[in-house]
């Protein structure tokens, strides 16, 4: 597929906005994720194909968790499988921001396109989706998306060995960069349900750990989300 100015100029724009503070923070995140996998007993080159196949840090965890626990491969399949279930409904959305029926491609380029989706990338393509014409903002994502995943993965080989100089703890602690910046993309969000949906969810999920524990994040979320989304439809209609 022949690129003309205008998508080169969209890639190498998406290339630029993901090497400021989104590849750092997932480049970061990755760097925790090495040094839990190392300790799991991964050695380097099944950590960086954790890290590209995988390509979600929930999976990642629980696959090095499960795999240091003597888990059995089946059990270990099921767990990576359900922690990014989550991740369906995020590139289901992706799609349709990216509206890809506007683009002639075959089906192994819309998985390959859709495989390197992160929340990083779903976060920045619906922040700036109205920013750009929208039969240009696949090209944004390619470069975008492409250029983080290469700072994961190089994050995922710095974290392996960089544990020799830097205290585990504060490797561990560098896995929460990427979500801190994925919340304040949405603060900064146009879309008030947005902002109201993490707004009942994050009060919600503490509210409910001492009851649920570790599910307190999942039904908190969904909690959120539904209740946000109730009092938007709502308000809206009081307004007709």
């Amino acid at each position: 597929m022949l690129l003309n100015q205008i998508q080169k100029r969209m890639i190498v724009r998406g290339v630029l906005d993901a090497t400021h503070v989104p590849g750092f923070a997932l480049g970061g995140t990755m760097i925790g994720f090495s040094t839990i996998a190392k300790e799991a007993g991964f050695d380097l080159w099944m950590a960086i194909s954790t890290t590209s196949f995988v390509w979600g840090m929930p999976g990642q965890v629980a696959f090095a968790t499960l795999y240091a626990g003597g888990a059995s491969l089946l059990l270990i399949f099921v767990a990576v499988f359900l922690a990014n279930m989550r991740m369906m409904l995020m590139v289901i959305s992706g799609f349709s921001i990216l509206h890809i029926e506007l683009h002639r491609l075959s089906l192994w380029k819309k998985v390959l396109l859709m495989q390197l989706m992160a929340i990083t990338s779903w976060a920045q393509i619906g922040n700036i989706k109205d920013k750009y014409p929208a039969k240009t903002l696949l090209f944004y994502y390619i470069g975008f998306s492409s250029t983080i995943f290469v700072f994961g993965v190089s994050g995922t080989f710095i974290g392996f060995y960089i544990d020799e100089f830097i205290d585990d703890n504060i490797l561990r602690i560098i896995i929460f960069v990427t979500p801190l910046y994925i919340l304040l993309l949405v603060i900064n969000s146009k879309q008030t349900v947005n902002k109201l949906a993490v707004a009942i969810g994050g009060f919600l999920s503490p509210v409910l750990f001492p009851f649920i524990g570790n599910l307190s994040i999942l039904v908190a979320g969904f909690l959120g989300g539904s209740l946000a989304i109730i009092i938007f439809r709502g308000r809206k209609l009081n307004e007709l």
